[in-house]
């Protein structure tokens, strides 16, 4: 690997580095943990169960598990957040409109 990125002239950030292997669950519990290890330089990497990659949480199974796990979390917390501040959002809306509506009623006996 460190061989094929320095000869596209690539350089390879071992730390960032993550390995997953896709495939079923049976198909993945035969390969022992050694068989799928990958030396890169001096560092071994393990694989991991998920990967992150464009905005996309990729699982082994291919099953998206983890990516629509994160994508419903985000959406609940702004769901949460658009609650909280509900409130507020109407009091300045409504605040708003009275202010605008009184300065229409004013003028309207100024003239």
């Amino acid at each position: 690997m460190s061989d094929w990125c320095s000869s596209s002239q690539l350089q390879l950030n071992e730390i960032k580095t993550e390995l997953i292997w896709f495939g079923s669950k049976k198909t993945l519990d035969i390969v022992s943990e050694k068989e799928l290890t990958l030396a890169v330089g001096t560092s071994m990497i393990r694989p991991v169960k998920a990967v992150h990659d464009l905005g996309i949480q990729l699982d082994s199974e291919l099953a998206m598990k983890a990516h629509v796990s994160k994508v419903t979390n985000s959406c609940f917390y702004q769901l949460r957040r658009l609650w909280q501040i509900r409130r507020l959002v109407a009091l300045e809306v409504t605040a708003r409109d009275i202010k605008r509506s009184s300065n229409f009623r004013t003028s309207n006996y100024i003239f």
